[in-house]
This record gives structure tokens, sequence and C-alpha cells, in this order.
């Protein structure tokens, strides 16, 4: 092809047909720039594929991600709100209070809470004590897999969604389980304090309270407890509210996943 450009422009300026040559000329130079522009829009369309592919497979890792933080913050979601309600019932019922709930807004049982089935008791249950000052002393961890979020953005491809709802989801759920879960040393630290409270204090180590003939007795002869109760329960609900909002972020973030991924 290029051999058969080249001989007609030698045949024009060999029979000294300048308009004509300068005609051709410009021709070709214009030939020569939409083949520039191809294949500049070829390789465009190359590269958008490509980086189409990798977000497409870092939004399917970022799911699975997001799949298991769900799984540690149901387990958050479901201690703190046993915690709470637990706490608060035990402390009423051994000072006799007719108000199970208070002294703070109780939260409504979580249907996957499998530390006690069924209804909350209503009146003196020692299982249900005893349980209670178990799990008062069990600390969570939620652990946040940022991993695949920080590639997106790290590659520069987070930019490069084209769906500002999605990157509004993305940025809302690890803001928020960022600010609550991540930096989260409190929780262990209050879970801990409780545990050396009773154990120093009282010599009752939190995983042998069924060796303890009333956990109502312990509450109600000593004050520092009642005390140290009303400090767990506000946090352990403040915790669980969270979590269980945590929770429908990372459902809603999905969504959007989801239908992002269903358009391409």
């Amino acid at each position: 092809m290029i051999k058969f450009f080249r001989k007609i422009r030698y045949d024009l300026i060999e029979k000294n047909k300048t308009g004509k040559y300068l005609n051709y000329a410009i021709g070709e130079i214009i030939l020569v720039v939409i083949g520039i522009l191809i294949a500049l829009q070829i390789n465009n369309w190359n590269e958008e594929r490509k980086s189409n592919e990798q977000i497409h497979a870092l939004l399917d890792n970022l799911k699975t991600s997001i799949e298991e933080d769900k799984e540690y913050l149901n387990t958050t979601a479901v201690l703190h709100e046993f915690r709470s309600n637990s706490l608060s019932r035990l402390y009423h019922y051994a000072l006799n209070k007719k108000e199970p709930n208070s002294p703070v807004r109780p939260i409504s049982k979580l249907e996957n809470n499998t530390i006690w089935k069924g209804s909350y008791p209503d009146s003196v249950n020692l299982d249900f004590a005893n349980l209670t000052i178990i799990y008062s002393g069990i600390h969570d961890d939620v652990v946040i897999n940022k991993n695949v979020l920080d590639e997106l953005k790290n590659t520069g491809l987070f930019s490069e969604l084209k769906n500002d709802a999605l990157k509004e989801s993305i940025n809302t759920y690890y803001s928020f389980v960022n600010s609550n879960f991540l930096i989260d040393d409190w929780n262990k630290d209050l879970s801990i304090s409780w545990r050396h409270f009773l154990r120093d204090k009282y010599d009752v180590l939190t995983m042998e309270l069924y060796n303890i003939n009333s956990p109502y007795d312990l509450v109600r002869k000593n004050e520092p407890i009642q005390t140290r109760i009303h400090e767990m329960i506000g946090p352990a609900r403040f915790r669980s509210s969270n979590a269980t909002k945590a929770i429908k972020l990372a459902e809603y973030l999905l969504i959007e996943i989801d239908k992002y991924q269903n358009k391409k």
C-alpha cells in the first residue's frame, strides 16, 4: 500500500502536476490523521475494556469482603443487644424494680439472637442471669477488610466508576465502619476492665458463673457492681445499634454493586 501511494506521488511530480500533487498530499495527510485517530480510539477501547474487567473483578472481591464484614457485624449486634437488655433486667430484678428495661431505652431483641432463644424472661431466671454475667465479659472484634477498597483507590479505578450512587455508597459504608469499629479499643477495654473488676474485687471469674448460687444476690449486695452495670448498658446498646446500621449500609452497598455490574 505504501509503495502504491509513493508511485502516485512520483508520477505527479514527474508530470509537473503541482496542483494535483498538493491535493493528493493533503488527502494523504488526512488519511494518515484518520488512521492515527482510529488507532487511538481502538487503543482507548482496549484500555477501557481492561479497566472495566479490573473493576468488575475488584467489585466481586469487594462483595466477598463485605459479606465477611457482615458476619462480624452480626455477631457484634447480637452480643451487645443481649448485653444491653440482659444487664438491665439483671439489675432491676436483683433490686426488685418494676421496670426491667430502664434506666436506658430498650432495643428490640434481634431475630438472629442465638444466645437466648425465645422471649427474654420477665421474672427472675437463674440461667438467664448467669448468661448475662458471662456475656457481659466477652469483647467482640469486628474485622473490617479494607484491602479491596485500597486497591480500587490506589490503582485509580475508583475514579473511573461511572456511577455516583455506587461511589457514595462505598464512601458512606467505609466511613461509618471506620469511625465506629476500626478504632475500637474502648469496647475491648470496657469488657476487660469488667472481668478484672469482678475477679479482683469479688473473686468471680465470668466464665465460671454457674458455680455461683445467685448472681442476683451478687448484684443486690454490691453497689459497685450496680454502678458498673449501669456504665455498661448504654455503650452496649449504642454498639448494637451501630452494628445494625452498618449491616444495613453494607446490604445497600451490595445492591448498588449488583446494579452497576448488571449494566455492564
